[in-house]
């Protein structure tokens, strides 16, 4: 169970949400499970454990899962949301939510008998919707409390399973799973006796059209402004890598709101490409505080663990380092933190790819006016020439990336150049960093830097002046240079891990090796070929591959228990 669990019941009548409730009310609460909103049209459950603020309608047919904020950053109030959630949600009206406001949050309205769902744009909280007997089912994954509410045909999507081996584990919208539809971030979906209709009301592809327009955001000003109302008042457990990302997080923070950090944490190894404490250390002691520093020298790896995250509706791509996410719940369980902060996805959101592809972007956007100097600086940076040979194969590189549209994010990128593109992919993929995890199990991991105002101010930057000079995530770096310790902002390397996890997996071997082909995946014939050739220490250490090997071993686990619940459901 996660600190963002809740579930929300509409009915089509109040006599089918009275029957599902009764018949299932006491096993909620065996199940440590409270009702938070009891309406005769809508009810909401969450366990005692949950973080998520839950406000009703005023006229009972709504509710606001989560937080939102204002654009400056202010918190809405209890009435604001529930007078925000007593009127009727269409497009139009998701349209003005979102463009107004932000926040962590899932929005629900009943409306003639369907139900309306508006998911924040961010995807910090998680909506799956389904039927069951008359009842619509909201909820962000499926804790074994909620196995009386899973929809009659309920069964394993054998296709999805295999897009998803093909994809090596990287997040994807659609599920593996019949009878549940998910709520895209930024999504309106309707749901109700009639199925499904669902409408994309915020699109990266469209902030970044419409932002050309409009004077470009101060960068240092809305990460500051999102970073302070995420925190809020609130005790944390910060991550603190020693990269420029989670750097900022700690800069954007108030005075106050440092002193409220209880854990400046920072995993190292005995390894010097894996050791960043050196500059992890000067972001915290600039302020007067101490990093927590926690030794790694493994991955814990077997069955039971496997498990703990394998009740999401997706493979859990997001717990892959198991003793990374388990000493973060520790921390903030045992240091009464409401939560830990990250600085997951500032790579992307302030560009720090390496790409040719921002030449094409300069031609794209400037036309007879692009500079030279910018098409000589991507050439330097990526270390190829400006001989037509570059442009073909970067552009052929880009066809092949963006080939395998998943997500709706990607449906229209009409106007947007190749660099752009590639920078709302790497959104798409970052939303695994909002997914479920072990690490959330006490408090939720909030990742300030892929909230919508930061993901809107990286959009609206062109990646020209998002890497200025050749200069990974130059902007972010200038914004925040007074903050910066100098050895972070100079820095031009990153920590590499891949010889630690190497090994770690390495020696997990005989577990992976039965756990993988004797599993469900094995029997379903879906495992790479000569997968069993590629096990071996010599291949992980030196070749790389273990991130195949833990996605695998991550997916293994998700499908065992879901053949499970639906072999225990038709018994």
């Amino acid at each position: 169970m996660t600190a963002d669990a809740y579930v929300v019941l509409v009915g089509d009548n109040a006599a089918a949400l009275e029957a599902l409730s009764r018949s299932n009310a006491r096993r909620l609460a065996g199940a440590g499970w409270s009702r938070r909103v009891a309406d005769p049209f809508i009810a909401v459950y969450a366990p005692s454990t949950s973080r998520l603020d839950i406000v009703a309608a005023l006229d009972g047919h709504g509710a606001i899962i989560g937080e939102m904020f204002d654009h400056a950053g202010r918190p809405l109030s209890t009435a604001e949301r529930g007078v925000m959630a007593c009127r009727a949600l269409d497009a139009d009206r998701a349209t003005d939510i979102v463009s107004s406001c932000w926040g962590r949050y899932v929005l629900i309205r009943r409306t003639s008998g369907d139900v309306a769902i508006l998911r924040d744009p961010s995807g910090a909280v998680e909506a799956v919707t389904w039927r069951k007997d008359g009842v619509s089912v909201i909820a962000p994954n499926a804790p074994p409390a909620l196995n009386c509410l899973m929809p009659d045909d309920l069964a394993i999507d054998w296709g999805s399973v295999k897009g998803l081996m093909r994809r090596s584990g990287g997040y994807r919208h659609e599920l593996a799973l019949s009878g549940f539809t998910p709520v895209a971030s930024g999504a309106l979906l309707s749901i109700g006796p009639a199925g499904v209709r669902s409408r994309q009301i915020w699109r990266p592809s469209e902030v970044y059209r419409t932002a050309r327009d409009r004077r470009r955001p101060d960068l240092r000003e809305v990460v500051d402004r999102a970073v302070q109302a995420l925190a809020g008042d609130r005790n944390w457990v910060a991550e603190v890598s020693g990269g420029l990302d989670s750097a900022i997080v700690a800069g954007a923070l108030s005075d106050h709101q440092r002193a409220r950090v209880t854990h400046w944490v920072n995993h190292f190894v005995d390894d010097p490409e894996g050791d960043e404490r050196e500059f992890a250390r000067p972001v915290v002691e600039r302020y007067g505080y101490r990093l927590t520093e926690v030794r790694r020298d493994g991955l814990t790896l077997s069955a039971p663990r496997l498990a703990e995250s394998a009740d999401s509706f997706r493979p859990p791509v997001n717990d892959l380092d198991t003793d990374y996410n388990d000493d973060i719940a520790a921390r903030v369980q045992s240091s009464g933190a409401w939560g830990s902060l990250t600085g997951q996805g500032g790579d992307v959101v302030f560009f720090q790819m390496p790409t040719f592809l921002i030449a094409f972007d300069e031609v794209q956007e400037r036309g007879l006016r692009a500079r030279a100097e910018v098409l000589h600086g991507a050439a330097r940076w990526t270390g190829q020439s400006l001989w037509p040979k570059t442009w073909l194969r970067a552009r052929r590189a880009h066809h092949t990336l963006m080939s395998d549209r998943k997500h709706p994010w990607l449906d229209d990128l009409k106007g947007v150049p190749p660099a752009k593109a590639m920078q709302i992919l790497g959104l798409v993929k970052g939303q695994a960093y909002q997914g479920g995890a072990v690490r959330s199990r006490h408090g939720p991991c909030v990742n300030p830097l892929l909230s919508q105002p930061v993901m809107e101010a990286g959009l609206a930057w062109s990646s020209v002046d998002l890497t200025w000079g050749g200069r990974d995530r130059y902007a972010a770096r200038a914004a925040y240079a007074d903050v910066i310790p100098p050895s972070i902002f100079n820095r031009r390397s990153k920590g590499e891990l891949g010889a630690f996890y190497g090994e770690a997996v390495a020696r997990n071997l005989d577990f992976l090796r039965n756990y993988l082909l004797d599993g469900e995946l094995a029997g379903a014939g879906l495992l790479p070929q000569g997968l069993a050739d590629d096990m071996t220490r010599e291949a992980l250490v030196w070749r790389g591959g273990f991130s195949r090997l833990l996605t695998l071993a991550l997916t293994e686990a998700w499908l065992r228990r879901w053949q499970a619940r639906i072999a225990s459901s038709r018994v």
